[in-house]
């Protein structure tokens, strides 16, 4: 079972920029409703979601997250 664990969007912003995240993706908050987190999954199988931010910011973030996934995704699984 993958692990689980709180991350900040700077952190989540280096590991996709050195390409040791597979995916990421948004996901609803419950409180405050109409927020959203991003989930992302590392190239170790690990889970990692941050802060709960407005739709918008929320949205830029992850933009910018794929970008980084779309040029350096998947790296270091080939070097394997």
């Amino acid at each position: 079972m993958s692990r689980v664990r709180m991350a900040g969007f700077i952190e989540v912003e280096g590991l996709a920029i050195n390409g040791l995240l597979r995916s990421a993706r948004l996901e609803e908050c419950d409180n405050p409703r109409g927020w959203y987190r991003v989930v992302a999954e590392g190239v170790d199988g690990e889970v990692l979601k941050t802060p709960c931010a407005e739709e918008d910011a929320a949205r830029r973030f992850l933009a910018v997250v794929n970008s980084y996934l779309g040029r350096w995704g998947g790296l270091v699984e080939g070097r394997k």
